[in-house]
């Protein structure tokens, strides 16, 4: 089932957009089936002021633990991003405070993970991930509007890159990586545009890489758009990697 993505444009310490995405929560426990828990996750145990407003008490310890206070829902525990980690076991709804967009898209990979919930601490952080997802904004109930996906002979580089490496482990592997550079020199020598957004939305999205192997990837790019290098990747004979591209649009 793919997962259910939810979003709000909050900005600072407002209890209504926090409880707004708790109960967001309990709302997807009744539509959802077997889940299991409904996880709180914040950035560390420091971070628990969305949390005091939304239980009214500062006294959380036993949240850390997990406790069912109602029959009707799952039990809800607060996990921090050191401690939370994926387990088959389980069926988790992930409701994240204050996590940033490259912070949320390593959820989108948990198989435990079955809906997300992003209530932004400001603005943007989560936008980019909303985007990229077409997550639902909690206030309007409306899908957020779609990251663009690069150009087209952007997409063929990677789709070629995609259908010649594995894609379990990404550019990890020397040869692998070696090819994603030379295709990179390639787009960043004829000019084409590397939005790092818009090509982290194609590979996890369209192309389905992990988003810990798309991030090597958007490094190499973030390289090159800082104006710095990399070694390695053919510097040859690029024009031709273009005119196939082309021919594929």
């Amino acid at each position: 089932m793919e997962k259910i993505r939810y979003y709000n444009d909050n900005t600072g310490p407002i209890k209504e957009a926090e409880v707004l995405a708790f109960k967001k929560a309990l709302q997807l426990c009744h539509e959802l089936e077997n889940i299991n828990q409904v996880v709180l996750l914040i950035h560390t145990k420091n971070n628990t002021g969305y949390l005091e407003r939304i239980f009214g008490t500062r006294n959380l310890n036993s949240y850390f633990k997990g406790v069912t206070p109602d029959p009707k829902y799952p039990s809800f525990k607060i996990e921090t991003v050191r401690t939370f980690s994926d387990s088959w076991q389980r069926n988790v709804i992930l409701v994240c405070f204050g996590l940033r967009s490259e912070e949320l898209s390593k959820y989108d990979d948990f198989e435990s993970v079955k809906a997300i919930i992003a209530h932004q601490w400001k603005s943007p952080d989560v936008q980019n991930w909303a985007k990229s997802w077409e997550a639902i904004n909690l206030d309007s109930d409306e899908k957020s509007e779609k990251m663009p996906f690069p150009d087209k002979v952007v997409q063929e580089a990677f789709n070629d890159l995609s259908s010649s490496i594995n894609m379990s482990t990404g550019i990890t592997h020397p040869m692998d990586e070696e090819q994603c550079k030379t295709y990179l020199r390639a787009l960043y020598k004829y000019e084409y545009k590397l939005d790092a957004a818009e090509v982290f939305a194609y590979l996890t999205t369209e192309l389905k890489w992990d988003s810990d192997n798309a991030n090597d990837v958007i490094k190499l790019i973030n390289k090159l758009n800082s104006g710095g290098y990399f070694i390695g990747g053919a510097k040859t004979g690029l024009q031709n990697y273009i005119k196939d591209w082309k021919s594929k649009k």
